[in-house]
């Protein structure tokens, strides 16, 4: 198993962006190690079937990059085997979340028992969230969401071509 990115690039990334907790007194290289791992499977498991191209290593590769054959959202080509770094990027973004709240890119929830409102007042009233998905559960980083938008297709909906006979 592996992760996007290193160590020491992201301490750097974490230090141009003024996130201190990357940094914080107490947190060992072992904790940030764990937390791009967890950000690493949660970046593939939310983001890979947008990734452009194939694995280079096919079904064997751990990671979902390096890829071949890929191409951004503008069209142009990427370096077979690099890994861009808009992913390196949303990894650190990822791996900051991770660091600061252990396990919450993928939590465990049983849908319809997630907790929208608790009230105390002369009894106690709770409701719950209705069905849902549990992808629906998950936190939103938008930061990873604009990082990636250069790097992903953009979804245009349904096209067809007419042809005029």
């Amino acid at each position: 198993m592996s992760h996007y990115g290193s160590l020491d690039d992201a301490l750097s990334y974490h230090a141009v962006h003024g996130n201190a907790a990357w940094s914080a007194a107490g947190v060992t290289d072992t904790q940030r190690t764990a937390a791009l791992f967890r950000a690493s499977a949660a970046l593939d498991g939310r983001y890979s079937a947008r990734y452009p191209g194939r694995k280079a290593g096919g079904r064997a590769q751990d990671l979902g990059w390096p890829r071949i054959d890929a191409v951004d959202a503008e069209g142009d080509a990427i370096a077979p085997y690099e890994v861009p770094i808009e992913i390196l990027q949303a990894a650190y973004e990822m791996a900051l979340a991770e660091l600061v709240s252990p396990g919450s890119l993928s939590p465990s929830v049983t849908p319809g028992k997630v907790k929208v409102r608790a009230r105390v007042e002369g009894a106690v009233d709770v409701t719950y969230a209705g069905g849902g998905s549990v992808s629906s559960q998950r936190p939103t980083l938008t930061v990873v969401d604009d990082i990636l938008s250069s790097l992903l297709a953009r979804s245009s909906g349904a096209s067809v071509d007419l042809l005029r006979v």
